[in-house]
């Protein structure tokens, strides 16, 4: 009996060691109130939404699979298609270099797309002219319509417009010592003479300092800046795509920026705006764009034999990837001066 008393009694001690034990632990998770409680940490400021681009797409194009193997004809009736045009060639007279292909259309691997190649005769058994005139120049350039049905392509009074495409010109390019124009935004009605900006590749007589200039002519002597951008090595370009962006203001003050890009490593070859330029023909409707070789022979041909007398030969320049934007678009535009 005494033994079994014994027992009751450790038996309550345990159970209340446990009670007491278990109160212990419980007041150990209580927090401990003296202790300053850490404040939340902010919530970050959201990042600002970017302006938004009032640029809208007006028309693209690219080359196609149907056109290799294609003549001058297709490749034209394929450009209409897209608001552009192939007009301006040898192949376009009977007094030209008629039978020579002077556009094809080729697969490239480097930008993985169809591609236009340009190809301008310049040697011993063809020398193209410029649409049955051989007399100071040669000409094979693509442009956009001109038709009030693609005035969306072109540039209209006080629009602004966003052009992009890329080009490729070959190693060891031979550029004119007078005008040798890749590229060119031409008035097409009113004083349409000389283009409003082009991008033109050059070189001395000799054939050295072979550079890229952008060259910006104004709606009369007072307003041309000339040369705007001088002294883009031309190494910098050979057997490389270029990507161009360019942008325009069309007014008599007007602006004008142009950025072109390797693609291959990312540079930025030239990225430079320019303000208060005057990009308006007076008397014209619209600014078509144009690409292609469009170059001098040196002098005025007096015959078929005669030849060029500034060194170029024959050349080719590859495009692609053509793409329009507009904003503040003018839908009815009319002669403004």
């Amino acid at each position: 009996m005494k033994l079994v008393n014994q027992l009751l009694v450790l038996f309550t001690l345990c159970i209340i060691t446990c009670e007491i034990s278990s109160c212990s632990k419980e007041e150990n998770k209580k927090p401990d109130t003296e202790q300053p409680v850490p404040e939340p940490e902010p919530t970050p400021e959201p990042e600002p939404e970017p302006a938004p681009d009032d640029f809208k797409l007006q028309g693209s194009m690219q080359a196609a699979q149907q056109l290799v193997g294609k003549d001058y004809k297709e490749i034209h009736k394929y450009m209409r298609s897209y608001g552009w045009d192939y007009s301006e060639h040898p192949n376009s007279s009977d007094k030209d270099h008629k039978d020579g292909v002077h556009c094809e259309v080729i697969y490239d691997r480097t930008i993985q797309q169809y591609v236009f190649k340009f190809i301008s005769h310049a040697n011993a058994d063809a020398l193209d002219g410029d649409r049955g005139k051989l007399e100071d120049r040669q000409r094979n350039e693509m442009k956009t319509q001109t038709t009030a049905a693609w005035y969306k392509l072109n540039g209209n009074w006080d629009e602004w417009q966003r052009l992009e495409w890329k080009f490729r010109i070959p190693k060891d390019f031979r550029p004119s010592t007078s005008f040798c124009h890749i590229h060119q935004l031409k008035a097409q009605e009113g004083n349409n003479g000389s283009p409003l900006i082009t991008i033109t590749p050059r070189c001395n007589s000799n054939g050295s300092n072979r550079r890229v200039q952008v060259i910006h002519t104004g709606d009369n002597s007072a307003t041309s800046k000339g040369t705007i951008i001088d002294n883009l090595p031309l190494s910098d370009f050979e057997d490389e795509w270029i990507q161009v962006e360019t942008e325009m203001h069309f007014t008599h003050d007007g602006t004008f920026s142009i950025k072109m890009t390797r693609i291959s490593d990312s540079k930025v070859l030239v990225d430079k705006a320019f303000t208060n330029i005057d990009l308006w023909r007076k008397g014209a409707i619209s600014i078509r764009n144009k690409f292609g070789i469009y170059r001098s022979f040196g002098r005025k041909m007096e015959s078929i034999d005669d030849r060029p007398t500034n060194g170029i030969k024959d050349e080719t320049l590859q495009l692609a990837d053509f793409k329009i934007y507009e904003k503040n678009t003018n839908p009815k535009p009319e002669s403004y001066d």
